[in-house]
């Protein structure tokens, strides 16, 4: 392509866990091509090898082998004969074959083959191909039990290299591989946007080639080219990142698990003439280890891998996949998170350019009844890989909550949005950059797993970076409380869903709610007037909504353009019409973080302040900065410690313990204000403390510890101590 736009590359990010959707690490794919031949003769690999027709024996026998996961594709050839008329009973056996048997898919939705009528290099293209993404992506939702799973368009690079500059592949085209993959990238990411208007929560794999290009030990003077070349494999991945190009639309939201093609061929010497070059075999010193290979990708993207393609022909079969299986556990042992290995393809085909029998895969064609022969070699090594082979499909992530913390403070550092006028779109940049909004979903959903007490720490971060960011977080992490304490089994799924998708949510309690929470008699009898004012800026907003019958409960609304869409779904709390006091308790040490994190910020500039009238050793000045710095932290602890109750049995003590972190919070920010703004007279850090949300009053929980202070015949009592140890795991 043209020289880049250059765009900084953002910190690396934490390594997220991303769930594989498979019973097993071991995979099984179907070949699925459909492009033309420069002959103009169409290659069907689907129906030349009965899949369709045989369908449901072909996933019932992947399941018996152990296979808990398929790669498979549609044929839009097929789908959308006629423009903006979609048909998909040509994928109907499939779809219904894969569920019979509780296979997962990922589904191809372009691998080479075009309608007649659809130019790529059009302008209309991108849009052409996500009205077909819409549809098909709205036909399998409403086919697919769990997460929806759609690769896009297999393999970019091959696809832009052998259609756009070498001719081998429809377009056929030469010279204008550059401008065939920014088609294609442009198309990639309009289906993503189109599929995700149907379903938020789909996940999206990318499977490009996995190569190693090397100088040869004879022409060293190529080492240049040779990288170049070996660096062109990122090039699709960076553009749908947004690295390079921006000005195709690209971003971080349009990467999310990594497909890695891999095959005895793909690793070679440069030569000048492509057609002359020689392949790196496993035996020559150049040759790369495959966990090598992997580790350098997940280092590069931070995303979570699947070997989506890898097999080999006739007797290598079983050694290759041996091989392979070698790799990828070496890589997992190092910390790389690959999902897992698909055998591609899973049953033999014709060849693409001869139609000559290749013996690729672990079946053979079909017979009369649909039953196909194995290779015995192949099916042998299978079982002996999947035998030394965890069951669980990926290792918990190497994050800890110093990493994701450093990690939130380089990318609001380096951030290039931080302008004045636009802090709001720069707090959304952080928290979807990071994965912030997805990180409180349990590692097994896709997130962190990050729970009360870590979100505390979070949140006070968070509030020294960036004030709105903080902000909006709490308020998201505030829903996600919610609809975790009270939401359904399916609720919660469907909540994680939107989480994953990069859907901000939102929390609205107002002061009579949050003492109706506290005291169920004690109900409010108004409807809130009006609607906070970020609740323009959320995807999902939680907040009050009047029961038939009387009453209030919580529901989820929805924001739109005017108003508000009718609840997408209603909590009624405990059957007995209540809710658990840490719903409102939890707020409020969510917003004392908040309140800590502006009095550090406060506490920070004080002491830039005091370095640059050269007072550091004035005692006056060391004494205030030792009050402050002790009340803050001892407020710390007593946050934190009320975090840690809230959940527990005695929910008396868990108020008794928020109402007392509470106060010390306000002391310690109160003396934090009268010490250290004299020294800063006028700036916005101490504006920004005075203006955060309010907190809940807490009546009835004041009320509590007044009387444990005063009536209880010890304090602390025996079994409550703020000096207890907040362990996190290592």
């Amino acid at each position: 392509m043209s020289a880049p736009t250059a765009r900084p590359a953002p910190p690396p990010l934490p390594e997220l866990a991303a769930p594989s959707p498979f019973a097993t690490f071991w995979l099984g794919g179907f070949e699925c091509s459909t492009q033309r031949r420069p002959s103009g003769r169409r290659i069907d690999v689907i129906d030349a090898t009965g899949h369709d027709r045989w369908a449901a024996q072909d996933y019932a026998r992947l399941a018996a082998w152990g296979l808990g996961g398929a790669r498979d594709g549609l044929r839009w050839h097929l789908i959308e004969r006629r423009p903006g008329e979609f048909d998909f009973s040509s994928v109907e056996a499939q779809v219904v074959g894969a569920a019979s048997a509780g296979v997962p898919v990922i589904w191809d939705l372009l691998h080479y083959g075009l309608p007649d009528f659809v130019d790529v290099f059009s302008p209309e293209f991108p849009a052409q191909f996500a009205r077909y993404v819409q549809a098909a992506a709205a036909w399998l939702r409403a086919r697919t039990h769990g997460e929806l799973w759609l690769c896009p368009i297999n393999e970019i690079s091959f696809f832009a290299w052998g259609g756009g500059e070498v001719g081998y592949l429809n377009p056929f085209a030469r010279g204008r591989g550059a401008g065939l993959k920014a088609q294609l990238v442009r198309a990639a990411i309009a289906g993503m946007d189109a599929a995700r208007r149907v379903d938020p929560g789909v996940r999206f794999l990318h499977a490009e080639p996995l190569i190693a290009v090397h100088a040869h030990p004879d022409r060293p003077h190529e080492a240049g080219a040779a990288g170049r070349e070996h660096e062109g494999q990122f090039e699709a991945l960076d553009l749908l990142l947004g690295r390079v190009h921006p000005e195709l639309g690209g971003g971080p939201e349009y990467v999310d698990v990594i497909g890695l093609n891999y095959y005895p061929y793909n690793q070679w010497h440069h030569h000048p003439q492509p057609e002359a070059r020689e392949r790196v075999t496993p035996d020559q010193p150049a040759y790369q280890p495959l966990d090598l290979l992997l580790a350098a990708v997940h280092d590069r993207y931070g995303r979570p891998l699947l070997i989506a393609e890898t097999g080999a022909e006739g007797d290598a079969r079983a050694p290759w996949l041996e091989q392979v299986a070698r790799g990828a556990l070496a890589a997992r042992a190092r910390g790389v998170p690959v999902l897992g290995v698909c055998l591609y393809p899973v049953v033999n085909h014709p060849g693409w350019d001869d139609d000559r029998h290749c013996p690729n895969g672990l079946w053979d064609y079909p017979d009369a009844l649909g039953h196909r022969a194995a290779d015995p070699a192949l099916g042998a090594a299978l079982a002996r890989v999947q035998a030394v082979t965890p069951a669980e499909p990926l290792p918990p992530p190497a994050v800890t909550l110093a990493t994701f913390c450093h990690h939130l403070t380089q990318t609001a550092q380096s951030s290039t949005h931080e302008v004045e006028e636009d802090r709001t779109g720069a707090a959304l940049h952080l928290l979807r950059a990071t994965h912030a909004l997805r990180a409180p979903l349990p590692l097994q959903a896709g997130g962190l797993g990050l729970d009360d007490r870590g979100a505390l720490t979070v949140l006070r971060l968070l509030s020294r970076l960036h004030s709105e960011a903080a902000q909006l977080y709490e308020s998201h992490l505030g829903a996600l409380d919610l609809m975790n304490r009270l939401g359904t089994p399916l609720q919660r799924e469907q909540v994680a869903q939107a989480v994953r998708a990069g859907d901000l949510f939102g929390l609205y309690l107002p002061e009579e709610a949050e003492e109706s929470l506290l005291a169920p008699d004690r109900a409010f009898s108004r409807w809130p007037r009006g609607w906070p004012e970020e609740a323009d800026l959320v995807d999902h907003l939680v907040a009050p909504v009047q029961r038939p019958g009387g009453g209030w409960a919580l529901a989820l609304w929805r924001p739109q353009l005017a108003g508000f869409a009718p609840p997408e779904i209603t909590l009624l709390g405990l059957p007995d019409g209540t809710w658990p006091p840490a719903t409102v308790g939890g707020q409020t040490l969510r917003r004392l973080a908040l309140r800590l994190g502006a009095a550090d910020r406060l506490f920070e500039a004080g002491r830039q302040a005091l370095r640059l009238t050269s007072r550091q050793q004035d005692d006056q000045q060391g004494r205030r900065f030792v009050r402050v710095a002790a009340g803050l932290e001892g407020a710390w602890h007593l946050t934190r410690h009320a975090t840690r109750l809230l959940d527990g049995p005695d929910q008396a003590a868990a108020l008794t313990a928020v109402a007392l972190a509470y106060e010390a919070v306000e002391a310690a920010c109160e003396q934090t204000l009268q010490d250290l703004e004299p020294l800063i007279r006028g700036a916005l850090t101490a504006q920004y403390l005075r203006g955060l949300p309010p907190l809940p009053s807490l009546n009835v929980a004041r009320l509590a510890l007044e009387t444990a202070l005063l009536d209880a015949p010890a304090w602390p009592p025996p079994t409550w101590t703020a000096l207890d140890e907040d362990r996190w795991p290592p």
